[in-house]
């Protein structure tokens, strides 16, 4: 019997076929089973934000109502003399009485046009008094316009009597015309109501009028020798009035009481300077309290302060800007609202402004004292650029005091002429550990523009840090200030590790497995094709081409192993270069090897065609160069990069370190791109059908394209439908490499193999047949 040619027999493949149906079930069922649980989420507490905005709110409207309440009771006549000189104790017992509803603020004082300045710091436990009257006289004729009682009212530390003469540089008001009254400079009052036709609205309009003292403000030079009327700081009894009795006056910062002593801390106040001042009542009045436990004085005008200045121009409340104060050298705001008296003629006269001081200090305790020991940091700063420290629960300061000569050194005692405030910006505080991170936070709330949704920042730079923390800002405005400040709460979360797949992990080893599995049957199966190339089976099958085929399966299986590791961008884009790349390289020889046999049939009946193997290798290399065309694109446009994502689920927050692109561009087009170069193996595949079986691989490439095509899609649908982590997205990607491969390669390889074996099989019973009849006839 002579060997004959033998090809692959369709009822072979048939008889395996079977054995391939079932395996991908079982490998999706793996998979669930080796998939771990989900991570605890973290729970982000979203109502933070509206308690500390409302508590702020409740806070600024404090002030305000502390203002209205001073003007009401002067309105009503709780001040005979209006607010006067006269009125000090008065309102300082008022004052004082405030304190236990309103413990949180600073001060609360008034200055009026004349000059005149009352008020307490509540913390130092002293009061501030200023006489009316204007500085910058002249010393030398102090004794003639009786301005001598004030030129020998000031002391110096240990309370020895010096001269209250102003510096080169001081401020003093100067009046206009006797200080006449004009109209103020607000906008209500410069309007001309005369050009209002209607009575009603030029009633109105006048009623808009108010009238302010004419002045200017001066400076004094070196040459000038001017004196001031100089504001006194007391020590105070139980009832807020200055005192100098022995047991009766209260210890600063305490409720303890005690002596009062001058600024040396050892010299007792013994004041009891007599003069006809304003305090005693006026006409000609003499008293000797005026000065009366006062350790400290200085040059001080309420109406060249900042606070005043501001609102006499407004005529309307005001909130200040943040500034130092110029007694404590602290860093806080001011709200300040104008009052007003009628005059004879039924005008509306400026006469002072009521104010209210308000530390950032107290904002801090707030936040310190609610969320300073838990998990949820809060911090406030300014909405504007450098966005400077409000407030924050770690406890850190908003402003310091360093030397004016040296900023980075801080100052000794707590009241230094050379001393200085130097605010903190939310990105340079660093007195707590917790600081570090809300300058993270904040930086990265910058990144994404304070959006409404949490962001995300790393406790570390580091890419395997598992520590995170998410954030979120709300804006804290005023309706009748310039005033806007941000809230931003940080929690930490834990980052989730269900989205990389790293040594320690379940999944780890699982998908070295299947990696290594897939690649491992390749290469046996490239081998062992690679062995019989030179077999009549083997030949028949163009060997040339699926070997390369086997070959780009083999290394389509390795591009699995890079989905090891974090979710670091260069990894990101690794994955994205191997995968695409190594299935364009894989796919191009068998739609080659396809489109050569369509063109071979043709239709029903074969027909010749030359396509030698050179031109059909050309044919793969478009495939490939447009896939390299593509990443490239999209490696600039649209590179794959680490995103952080933010889960949340209620108050659950989950914190993933993903792989993604900016947009769905390079998932559309690979999906075009790639599902078309298997929908047109598909189709040529189908064109060969009619090719019967002792004439190619038509079964093969059938089974070969539809299973890459239904492998294939099946992953992509569930990938990008189901709701899960990345890592268990890979570990089926894996899957779907390991079984589109493998089984392909087997669609070719086995059957051929087997069909090498039979035919090895068959001449070797042909040849021991021949041997047999030679014997037998030898006999």
């Amino acid at each position: 019997m002579s060997r004959r040619h033998v090809l692959l027999s369709p009822r072979i493949f048939r008889k395996h076929e079977a054995c391939f149906a079932f395996l991908f079930p079982p490998l999706t069922v793996l998979l669930l089973l080796v998939t771990p649980p989900t991570d605890a989420a973290s729970e982000f507490n979203f109502e933070i934000s509206r308690r500390v905005h409302e508590r702020l709110t409740d806070y600024m409207s404090d002030p305000t109502t502390i203002a209205r309440l001073i003007s009401e009771y002067r309105i009503n006549d709780g001040f005979p003399h209006g607010m006067g000189a006269p009125d000090r104790n008065a309102y300082l017992r008022l004052n004082d009485a405030l304190t236990t509803l309103f413990p949180h603020f600073e001060s609360i004082y008034y200055g009026l046009e004349d000059g005149v300045f009352v008020g307490h710091g509540f913390a130092s436990r002293v009061a501030n008094y200023r006489e009316p009257g204007e500085s910058g006289y002249d010393i030398a004729t102090a004794e003639t316009t009786g301005m001598i009682k004030y030129l020998k009212s000031c002391v110096d530390v240990a309370g020895e009597s010096k001269e209250c003469i102003m510096e080169p540089g001081g401020p003093y008001v100067e009046c206009i015309d006797g200080c006449a009254l004009a109209r103020c400079d607000d906008e209500d009052s410069q309007r001309d109501c005369t050009a209002l036709n209607d009575d009603k609205e030029r009633e109105q309009c006048e009623s808009k009028i108010k009238w302010c003292r004419q002045y200017v403000r001066r400076t004094a030079t070196e040459k000038d020798r001017l004196g001031f009327v100089p504001r006194s700081t007391s020590c105070i009894d139980h009832t807020g009035v200055p005192s100098q009795e022995s047991g009766e006056v209260m210890k600063k910062d305490t409720d303890v009481r005690g002596g009062c002593y001058y600024s040396d801390g050892v010299t007792p106040v013994e004041r009891n300077l007599s003069g006809a001042y304003a305090y005693c009542g006026g006409d000609g009045a003499v008293c000797n309290d005026t000065f009366v436990g006062a350790f400290q004085v200085s040059d001080y005008d309420p109406r060249w302060r900042g606070w005043y200045e501001d609102c006499r121009a407004s005529q309307r409340s005001n909130w200040s800007p943040p500034y130092t104060f110029f007694t404590t050298l602290a860093m806080g705001i001011t709200y300040s609202e104008p009052i007003y008296m009628t005059d004879e003629e039924g005008r509306n006269i400026f006469s002072g402004v009521v104010a209210v001081d308000y530390t950032f200090d107290n904002i801090t305790e707030f936040l310190v004292d609610n969320y300073g020991d838990g998990t949820t940091t809060v911090a406030v700063f300014e909405d504007a650029p450098p966005h400077y420290l409000i407030a924050s629960s770690t406890g850190s300061k908003a402003v310091k005091k360093v030397l004016a000569s040296d900023e980075s050194r801080p100052c000794a005692e707590e009241r230094n002429a050379d001393c200085k405030a130097a605010r903190a910006s939310i990105t340079s505080i660093s007195q707590t550990p917790m600081d570090a991170m809300l300058s993270r936070s904040f930086a990265r709330q910058v990144e994404e523009s304070f959006p409404d949704s949490l962001v995300s920042a790393k406790a570390h730079d580091d890419v395997y840090s598992d520590t995170a923390y998410v954030s979120q800002t709300q804006l804290f405005e005023l309706a009748d200030a310039d005033l806007a400040w941000r809230i931003i709460i940080m929690a930490p979360t834990e980052l989730s590790s269900n989205d990389t797949i790293t040594k320690g992990d379940t999944l780890f080893a699982f998908l070295i497995a299947v990696a290594l599995f897939g690649f491992s049957v390749c290469v046996v199966l490239f081998f062992a094709f690679y062995k019989h190339r030179k077999t009549s089976a083997i030949i028949a099958s163009d060997w040339r081409f699926t070997s390369a085929f086997i070959v780009g399966c083999s290394l389509l299986n390795t591009s699995s192993l890079s989905f090891l590791g974090p979710n670091t961008t260069p990894l990101c884009m690794l994955r994205m270069w191997l995968f695409h790349f190594f299935f364009a390289a894989t796919l191009s020889p068998l739609l080659v090897k396809t489109y050569r046999m369509m063109k071979l049939i043709g239709g029903k009946v074969p027909r010749r065609v030359k396509i030698s193997h050179f031109k059909a290798a050309l044919y793969t290399l478009p495939i490939i160069v447009v896939q390299v065309v593509i990443l490239t694109i999209f490696s600039v446009v649209d590179p794959r990069k680490q995103v952080e994502s933010i889960d949340m689920n209620g108050a659950d927050v989950s914190h993933r370190v993903i792989c993604a692109h900016d947009t769905n561009a390079f998932f559309v087009t690979e999906l075009i791109f790639e599902g078309g170069l298997v929908l047109l193996g598909c189709i040529l595949a189908f064109q060969t059908r009619h090719l019967k079986g002792d004439f190619g691989e038509s079964k093969q490439l059938i089974i070969a394209m539809y299973n890459i095509a239904v492998v294939g899609s099946v992953v992509v649908i569930i990938v990008n439908v189901m709701d899960s982590d990345q890592a268990t997205k890979r570990v089926l990607v894996a899957m779907g490499i390991l079984w589109g491969s493998v089984f392909s390669c087997c669609a070719f390889v086995v059957p051929r193999l087997l069909r090498v074996r039979e035919i090895q099989r068959a001449d070797s019973a042909n040849d021991t047949g021949k041997e047999t009849r030679v014997h037998v006839s030898g006999i």
